[in-house]
């Protein structure tokens, strides 16, 4: 569940601890080698602005970020395109030492995000062109990020197997987009590896993962994103995460692992602390240390916190304001920052620093 604002983007034009592995003593952490640490790097309003936050994330060594881009944001209506944020994204990306992705999100966790006046299934004929011409365009603006060679990955659509579920019929429709965009963007962008992302939890439910590995021959690599939760939004304990690796390595015993969102909250509702939260980490630095040679990349969400006004939008967004979960829901969202709202740090942000000074991340 990627937060990417216009606001954010703005901001960049004006501005151009405690003891690691959770007190392990015998464990030997394994150097960094080709591994990438990513993050999504965030801004507090009036507190942080983009800038101060991007320069302190690649400090740490953070050397992949992603930026979502909603398919009817950047095309209101078929044919009618926003270009101001990819604009700003080619003014500022090109020149710094971050690789980027970009999360096409013509599908999202909450279902499609079609331009308004756009109908149709995946598969349909006016989608597909719409969204071919949509690439088309996309890619006209960011001729400084394309000569670059900073664009690195490109994922379309994100979780969605939140949307297509156990529905045969839908996964082949997707399916048959897919393939469409990534033969338009193989064209556009070669080289840019390309992907789409589904849950953690899908590995854990065959009829869901049955029909995810139909898709899996057209990806590049498998991508996920990886949040120890409960059914109910409260949080399993750090012990589990190594079992979740081994999970994905062996569910997937070929291809090539990128976490694109990786985070735990810190807040009492969803069963967590602080300290549960900074250790978790440690417990995922000692798996990647494990799968070194399968899990290419893990991006971190998210470096601060969201506000409380945020929080409550996305529970209106996923459709949960009125359940049972909501208050867990709003919890989880609003407290998986590294740091704080008002970005004092968490314990998590000084123990995220000691596991790469001891693996000697660069």
């Amino acid at each position: 569940m990627r937060l990417y604002s216009l606001l954010l983007i703005l901001l960049i034009l004006q501005a151009c601890g405690g003891g690691g592995n959770a007190g392990n003593t015998t464990y030997q952490p394994v150097a960094q080698g080709n591994r990438v640490l990513g993050m999504d790097i965030k801004e507090i309003p009036g507190v942080v602005d983009y800038g101060t936050a991007y320069t302190a994330a690649a400090a740490m060594g953070v050397r992949e970020l992603s930026i979502s881009l909603d398919w009817e944001i950047l095309e209101p209506t078929v044919g009618n395109y926003d270009n101001s944020l990819p604009a700003i994204i080619d003014s500022f990306y090109p020149a710094q030492a971050i690789d980027v992705t970009l999360v096409l999100r013509p599908l999202d966790t909450p279902g499609p995000r079609f331009p308004a006046d756009l109908a149709g299934t995946f598969d349909n004929a006016a989608v597909l062109t719409a969204f071919d011409n949509f690439l088309t365009n996309l890619h006209a603006q960011l001729t400084a990020l394309n000569a670059s060679g900073k664009l690195r990955w490109i994922q379309v659509g994100n979780e969605i197997d939140a949307y297509l579920g156990s529905d045969p019929i839908r996964w082949a429709q997707w399916k048959t987009f897919f393939d469409a965009a990534k033969a338009r963007i193989n064209i556009l962008w070669p080289g840019v590896e390309v992907s789409s992302v589904i849950q953690f939890s899908t590995l854990q439910n065959n009829s869901v993962l049955s029909k995810y590995q139909n898709l899996l021959p057209s990806l590049d690599n498998v991508v996920l994103t990886y949040y120890p939760l409960n059914a109910d939004f409260t949080m399993r304990t750090p012990d589990t995460v190594a079992g979740d690796f081994d999970l994905m390595v062996t569910t997937f015993p070929t291809e090539s692992l990128f976490l694109q969102e990786c985070g735990y909250p810190s807040s009492a509702i969803n069963n967590s602390s602080e300290t549960q939260q900074a250790d978790f980490f440690t417990e995922v630095f000692k798996a990647w240390d494990t799968h070194a040679d399968r899990i290419s990349v893990i991006d971190i969400a998210w470096q601060y916190d969201i506000s409380d006004a945020e929080a409550s939008q996305l529970v209106i967004d996923f459709g949960l304001a009125g359940t049972t979960n909501e208050a867990a829901f709003k919890s989880y969202l609003a407290t998986i920052g590294l740091s704080n709202y008002d970005a004092t740090e968490k314990l998590a942000l000084q123990r995220l620093r000691d596991e790469l000074t001891s693996r000697g991340w660069q």
